[in-house]
């Protein structure tokens, strides 16, 4: 299906700049006409690095919607002090090398070279693709200067590729692309433009979300699956994954807090009008949260703020964690009473727990289930772990989720 996608970037503790040859692109600058959703994003955060020239390449899931659309790219700057300049991004890039004819050049505002500013966002030009339903797009970025602290996504459970030194931006050849890593450099989000009702859910979590013990390259994420739900039941609905490895409620760690994170992860995407929230083990685990209260009272700080926007919170049951290092009787009931309270609140709810958890000890993990050390869950076999909840979708803001 052909669509209209917008691409987006930015810069962590320093700026960043991008450029380079870009040739698909109109000279001009255009403006996404239709709703926008997101269709696929990554929390990014400053990641200690330095390399003059980085071309990451990655893919992820694409959810479908009826119709012509077109997207957009957003590269991202996470925090001060300084600006960098970017050359220049082009999708798509898989295994290296791209599908003959695809990779086409971004622009922002009409120019092939983008400085964008410290702890800033900038958003692409519209580009026409082909994107069918969970299509594979790969963004190639060329960074002509030595880069510290740049901003990116540490744990991706996805290839990206890297070149030693130069702008290949424009190749579709895989010669130069000899190195690669398991992480998404200055890319933020993509965007759909839609050509009807639509909109985006934002799933809001931790190393779990991220997908940690998920098969690498095979987008098995939990949120994969939510979106290919969505996908089959017609919602016009993108899925976003926002999780970050370490993440916790209440106290910063790996990434702000997930407090702390709802603008720049949550309310800055086109269109989101759901979140679901599946974090407090790390909270539990490190003992920041010495009460479930402490935890409850945090979840209504986000459902408020949420509300505020239109924006509607699911809360996902916290999933088992017997085998951890971290793991107490006492911490243990702390993660019981915030699940109990879950359950007999007024949000709507995902049973991650019931899900995975193991019918002889519930306060483990079904061993099928444990991707190792007890508390990240995967797939048995080649077949993937998934909440048994059922989603009844409407066209947004309605998203209903029964349990």
């Amino acid at each position: 299906m052909r669509r209209r996608v917008l691409l987006g970037a930015g810069a962590a503790l320093t700026g960043t700049a991008l450029g380079g040859a870009l040739t698909a692109a109109p000279a001009a600058a255009q403006t996404a006409a239709g709703p926008r959703a997101g269709t696929w994003g990554a929390a990014a955060y400053p990641s200690p690095t330095s390399r003059s020239a980085r071309r990451p390449a990655g893919s992820s899931s694409a959810p479908a919607s009826p119709g012509p659309a077109r997207a957009c790219a957003c590269p991202t700057s996470a925090a001060p002090p300084a600006h960098r300049r970017h050359r220049p991004l082009r999708p798509p890039r898989r295994r290296r090398a791209v599908a003959a004819g695809t990779n086409k050049a971004v622009t922002f505002g009409g120019a092939d070279t983008v400085v964008i500013a410290a702890g800033a966002v900038v958003l692409s030009d519209p580009i026409d693709l082909d994107l069918p339903a969970e299509a594979d797009v790969a963004v190639s970025i060329h960074v002509p200067d030595v880069v510290a602290d740049v901003t990116g996504h540490s744990i991706a459970a996805q290839r990206s590729y890297l070149t030693a030194d130069g702008d290949h931006a424009a190749e579709e050849s895989a010669a130069a692309f000899t190195e690669y890593l398991s992480k998404w450099y200055l890319l933020d989000e993509i965007t759909v433009e839609l050509d009807g009702p639509g909109g985006t859910v934002v799933c809001l979590g931790d190393s779990i979300t991220d997908g940690v013990g998920s098969t690498s390259n095979l987008n098995r994420r939990w949120p994969d699956y939510l979106a290919r739900r969505l996908l089959t039941a017609d919602a016009n609905t993108g899925v976003l994954n926002a999780g970050v490895s370490g993440n916790r409620v209440l106290w910063d760690g790996a990434a702000p807090s997930a407090q702390a994170r709802l603008d720049r992860d949550v309310l800055s995407h086109p269109g989101v009008h759901a979140v679901v929230l599946l974090e407090a083990i790390n909270d539990i685990a490190s003992g920041k949260a010495a009460a479930p209260g402490d935890l409850l009272a945090a979840y209504a700080q986000i459902r408020e703020r949420l509300a505020v926007h239109g924006v509607r919170l699911v809360l996902g049951t916290v999933t088992p964690w017997l085998g951890s290092a971290s793991y107490t009787d006492a911490k243990e009931d702390i993660r019981v009473a915030v699940n109990t309270a879950i359950r007999a609140g007024t949000d709507p709810f995902i049973d991650f727990e019931a899900a995975v958890r193991d019918p002889e000890n519930p306060k483990r993990l079904r061993a099928e289930y444990d991707s190792g050390g007890g508390v990240h869950p995967r797939g048995p076999g080649t077949r993937p772990w998934r909440p048994r909840s059922t989603w009844r979708c409407s066209r947004p803001p309605t998203l209903h989720c029964d349990t």
